[in-house]
């Protein structure tokens, strides 16, 4: 499995249960990629963000408002959760990456949340990196904090879903941040060029239909993008 730019080093994560902040880390290692701060400056990347910015079909449930990128509550032991939770939160896949921007929106519920990580491939590059996020999703069973915490530690259990876009792959974390019941639903798919990585979180079970709902928006407006 290909895992390029997975191992970079990256901004620290802070615990939060909420979004908030802007991720600054810039993937500066790996000779011939682009660096996540370039990638988040093109014509692609401005163009995502107006995608994100002009959504007017979000499901019920969410708001519209567009805030700063996800911050997971922890940062993943596991190479595999790094993967899924970074792609998410603006830093997916490197090899091929012509733009990407990433956003949250807040749900009805406290602590509710959806982020939401876009990236644009040149041609069909997209392919590969979802086959990449895809095995690493496979491979993402459990979620610790890199200081072991009995608080914080989330087991992977399927979330049956229908196909989005040209292709997809689901799954759920179960278990407790800051010694609170948590889950997070994730769903990361390819539609053309384009890669979207999904995250619906919150302290009550997030609603999967909620979660499938967007994951469709974003495809089919990630689809209309030219390559």
């Amino acid at each position: 499995m290909r895992m390029t730019g997975m191992r970079c080093a990256g901004s620290r994560l802070v615990r939060a249960a909420v979004a908030g902040g802007l991720l600054t880390a810039t993937g500066a290692c790996g000779a011939g990629l682009p660096t996540y701060a370039s990638a988040r400056a093109t014509a692609q990347a401005v163009e995502l963000r107006t995608l994100l910015s002009a959504l007017d079909e979000l499901p019920e449930g969410l708001s519209a408002r567009v805030r700063s990128p996800w911050r997971p509550p922890f940062r993943p032991r596991g190479h595999d959760c790094r993967a899924v939770f970074d792609a998410v939160s603006g830093r997916p896949p490197r090899e091929g990456l012509a733009g990407t921007t990433a956003a949250t929106f807040e749900g009805a519920h406290v602590g509710e949340l959806a982020g939401v990580g876009l990236a644009a491939y040149e041609g069909s590059e997209a392919s590969g990196p979802f086959e990449e996020l895809r095995e690493a999703m496979d491979g993402c069973a459990a979620v610790e904090r890199d200081t072991p915490a009995e608080a914080d530690s989330l087991a992977a259990a399927d979330l049956p879903m229908p196909p989005v876009g040209d292709e997809s792959a689901a799954r759920r974390l179960v278990g407790r941040v800051g010694g609170y019941p948590y889950e997070m639903q994730f769903v990361v798919l390819r539609a053309g060029h384009a890669l979207v990585a999904v995250v619906h979180a919150g302290l009550t079970p997030p609603d999967a239909r909620l979660t499938r709902a967007l994951a469709d928006v974003l495809a089919r407006e990630v689809g209309t993008l030219e390559p």
